[in-house]
């Protein structure tokens, strides 16, 4: 059967689907699909189809090769929602691994069994058989090992180019090597082992390649997301530096009004008329709910996360003593109490039966300030390595703030550990008092 060509015509059919679908599955970790799945699998027929066409004719491999990545280029365009440099990164990675894998291949299996050279492999149908199917079982488990590489970011155009550049160097010494191994190295062992070695350092040299990648990657990712928490944190500095000006101004008119009325009530006669101002002055006593932490922010954010609290119905408890942290810059305090009672109020509005309870204190113990925030909580926390991500659907806008708070903590040599319940969410962070 081995020497039946119907079988190769399925073997390679085989090999060439498993090399299509590997593709796929790579710009399925990195991208998000803008086709459904019956147009992207059937749409995979073309380049299969185009490589046992090519073969069946006997058409040259470097010429299958070119046609073959337009086409699989052309088609990741359409299929998934990337731009050209993105789409041109990706399609590299897999060809250079690809490529890598099939060189490596061939000269395990030259040097394994003896061989002399890349004719006599292609030659004999048992080596040919080996050849494919070590090969194609490293190509499906490199797709385990690319899931850590992230590529779901953005990048420039330089750091796409500091990377394409290696890739493109790596897949023209590749087709190089495969030319003279196929056509000009001669019946020589120690030269096969030379191929061997040299196929194991380019490998090496795709790992290292896809290293930087990653790193690139990573090094991109954080800075937009340190960007975006510190537009999150000027925001909410601002945001209640308006505030606190504004209760300035009510402040400065309660006092005034008050005033007013107190010369009103002398002046009135009318049993009706001092009624009606006592209402008014026991309204205006009420609208408000003082804190005083020792900070003058800080009683904002509490005024104004205390107001969310009575509109959700959650039962808050702010017990914060905040006068020997004035170290602490005003924008890293926002940071601190804002998202953390953000992400409270957000837990207890999620619980339809059930106590919505918020607590939180702060005061110095030990040399330490230390904050103490529990909040009740029906939802499921969901982690993604140590860190705690958001369950909403747009997790690149939202998910920070418990990451705002640790930069923001670091900054003063603190720290933070969180408790997690079946009910609770605890919350723990510790500052060193600076005297």
């Amino acid at each position: 059967m081995i020497e039946n060509q119907i079988f190769w015509y399925i073997v390679n059919f085989v090999a060439t689907t498993i090399e299509e679908l590997v593709l796929v599955k790579m710009f399925d970790i990195y991208s998000k699909r803008k086709r459904q799945n019956f147009t992207i699998y059937l749409l995979l027929l073309i380049p299969i189809m185009t490589v046992q066409i090519f073969d069946f004719f006997g058409i040259d491999s470097n010429i299958k090769l070119v046609t073959v990545l337009m086409i699989d280029f052309i088609y990741c365009m359409y299929c998934y929602d990337n731009k050209i440099s993105k789409t041109i990164l990706i399609s590299g990675l897999y060809w250079m691994i690809s490529m890598g894998i099939d060189l490596l291949a061939f000269s395990a299996v030259n040097a394994f069994n003896l061989n002399s050279s890349a004719v006599d492999i292609m030659n004999s149908t048992v080596y040919r058989l080996e050849l494919i199917v070590f090969s194609k079982i490293m190509l499906m488990a490199s797709v385990i090992a690319l899931r850590k590489l992230n590529l779901k970011s953005g990048l420039t155009m330089k750091q796409y180019l500091s990377v394409l550049i290696p890739i493109a160097a790596n897949i023209l010494f590749i087709v190089v090597i495969w030319s003279l191994v196929y056509k000009y190295i001669p019946n020589n062992l120690q030269i096969n082992y030379v191929v061997l070695i040299l196929a194991v350092l380019l490998i090496l040299s795709n790992i290292s390649i896809i290293t930087i990648t990653n790193n690139i990657v990573r090094e991109n990712q954080l800075k937009i997301e340190n960007e975006k928490i510190r537009e999150k944190i000027d925001m909410q500095y601002s945001y209640y530096l308006n505030l606190k000006k504004e209760q300035d101004k009510i402040a400065k008119f309660r006092h005034d009004i008050k005033n007013h009325l107190l010369c009103i009530k002398n002046s009135s006669t009318t049993k009706e008329s001092n009624e009606y101002i006592e209402k008014i002055n026991l309204e205006i006593n009420q609208s408000l709910v003082d804190f005083n932490t020792g900070n003058a922010i800080l009683d904002v954010i509490f005024y104004e996360k205390s107001i969310a609290c009575i509109d959700k119905k959650i039962e808050y408890k702010f017990n914060v003593d905040y006068s020997k942290c004035g170290f602490i810059d005003v924008i890293d305090t926002c940071s601190i109490f804002s998202n953390l009672l953000d992400n409270a109020i957000e837990a207890c509005d999620k619980i339809s039966q059930g106590n919505k309870i918020i607590e939180l204190k702060g005061n110095v113990a030990n040399g330490f300030f230390v904050i103490k925030c529990e909040n009740t909580k029906v939802n499921d926390v969901l982690y993604e390595g140590e860190n705690i991500i958001t369950d909403k659907y747009d997790k690149e806008l939202h998910g920070i703030g418990l990451k705002s708070i640790r930069e923001s903590l670091a900054k003063y040599d603190g720290d933070m550990n969180i408790e997690v319940l079946d009910d609770k969410f605890i919350f723990k962070g510790f500052i060193p008092i600076k005297l």
